[in-house]
């Protein structure tokens, strides 16, 4: 068995007959203004586990008059909240390619919030393996430099942000004429999409 960690943005762990693909960067999708240093999960999750904590203080406030219970049951919805919030809504998720040459398929697996979304694909529905190219420019450049000055004045300055964002993507294309994209890596961050040990492993050949 192999495995292969390229810097986190992807993983390959290769079998017999078995390949087994991971990734946290499966999207191409333009980054929100809210830069991911400032809201991070643990802070986001804090955040909403707040934000119930308000709405659950104006029922209790009603029906409790002990102070004391009061702060006692808030302090629980709180823990709740937030580590039901930082394991289920904004933890990282990954998606799962499981290539099979026993069975001559290809599983999907794609994260959701409540259950995980699952494909499978036979080989033989696979037309190509192929890279591709995203790219956005950014669109509200007041509201970027806004931030930026905002940012300035904390003395926090914000790197990258109103930077094009460019991103490698790696698809399945199906003889159906669909396409089933499993990685989207910026071309900033992570390395080239494993374009050839995926086509070689489903063609049958020595990785």
């Amino acid at each position: 068995m192999t495995d292969k960690d390229n810097n986190s943005s992807y993983s390959i762990i290769t079998e017999k007959d078995r390949l087994i693909f991971r990734t946290s960067s499966f999207r191409a999708e333009r980054t929100s203004m809210l830069h991911g240093g400032v809201y991070t999960a643990e802070f986001s999750s804090m955040l909403l586990a707040s934000a119930v904590c308000i709405l659950a203080y104006m029922y209790i406030v009603t029906v409790i008059h002990i102070l004391l219970l009061r702060y006692i049951i808030l302090t629980l919805i709180f823990i709740a909240a937030f580590l039901g919030a930082n394991r289920y809504i904004f933890r990282k998720r990954s998606l799962e390619a499981d290539f099979d040459r026993t069975r001559g398929t290809v599983k999907i697996t794609r994260p959701r919030i409540i259950a995980n979304d699952v494909e499978i694909i036979p080989f033989a529905k696979i037309s190509s393996v192929e890279t591709g190219a995203e790219r956005f420019a950014p669109e509200n450049i007041d509201g970027i430099r806004f931030v930026q000055k905002i940012s300035l004045q904390h003395g926090s300055a914000v790197p990258g942000l109103g930077d094009a964002e460019e991103f490698i993507t790696l698809s399945l294309k199906l003889t159906d004429g669909t396409e089933r994209t499993i990685y989207a890596g910026k071309t900033a961050e992570g390395p080239a999409a494993p374009v050839n040990e995926i086509k070689n492993f489903i063609m049958d050949k020595e990785i």
